[in-house]
């Protein structure tokens, strides 16, 4: 049986023998130096290899950091530009938005001083033009004086209208105020001529009827009836009195 015996021979020469069977038969012999060395380089291998893991660390906590700052570096100038631009923008548009509303204003303004020069151009009643409005396809005469439901419509006819007829609540709002009128409701016989119905001045049919709730809708004073725009704008009637009255002109087919 082979066996090895290693045997410090010289101390200070840190030479040590060690004695074994080798395939060739002879004796190996290894240094001290030799496995010192060994030691110190794995040593300072494993050293290396953590002060390395730390730097590498370091190193990646490096990279890692410089984008973002770069980053921020480069997007906050931009962020800032951005709404500055589109602060400007906004006010410009609302500047521009105030000019398009005041020239609508102003173009709406135009139309009506047309559309009302247009109507009063109509009426020359005396000599002299009077005040008409128009709404659609009408001109309306808003009186100031105050007569008879029948000396009303006399007034509306000299001026080549007639009392008004309200067709629905659009009209209504246009030509109602807060003063007692006339409109053009007359009081007929139906056609088995018992009772008393309303019909308009020009004969037309509409399903526009607001009466005053505790009012009725058939006229109460039969042929003495008249129907009249209240203070409050519903409909109503009597059999006496004078009020003003609204005259209605067609000037177009729609």
């Amino acid at each position: 049986m082979a066996s090895n015996i290693c045997e410090n021979s010289n101390l200070t020469k840190n030479v040590r023998y060690c004695r074994g069977a080798r395939e060739d038969g002879g004796e190996r012999v290894e240094t001290l130096e030799d496995n010192y060395e060994n030691v110190d380089t794995d040593h300072r291998g494993d050293i290396s290899t953590q002060g390395g893991g730390a730097h590498t660390q370091r190193r990646l906590a490096a990279v890692q950091r410089n984008p973002l700052r770069t980053a921020a570096l480069v997007l906050g100038p931009l962020l800032v530009a951005g709404v500055v631009v589109l602060f400007r923008l906004y006010s410009s548009a609302i500047v521009k938005y105030n000019q398009l509303s005041s020239s609508y204003d102003e173009l709406q303004r135009r139309y009506t001083n047309l559309s009302d020069s247009f109507c009063q151009t109509e009426d020359q009643t005396k000599g002299n033009i009077t005040e008409w409005r128009r709404f659609r396809c009408r001109c309306y005469f808003k009186s100031t004086e105050r007569k008879s439901w029948t000396e009303s419509r006399r007034d509306c006819q000299s001026r080549g209208a007639d009392l008004v007829v309200i067709n629905d609540k659009a009209e209504h709002d246009s030509v109602s105020e807060h003063v007692d009128s006339w409109i053009g409701l007359q009081p007929v016989k139906d056609q088995w001529g018992k009772a008393w119905e309303w019909q308009w001045v020009d004969e037309s049919n509409t399903n526009y009827w607001p009466w005053q709730a505790e009012v009725t809708p058939n006229p109460v004073h039969g042929a003495a009836s008249t129907a009249y725009i209240n203070l409050k704008g519903p409909w109503d009637q009597t059999n006496e009195g004078s009020k003003r009255w609204i005259c209605e002109r067609r000037i177009c087919s729609v």
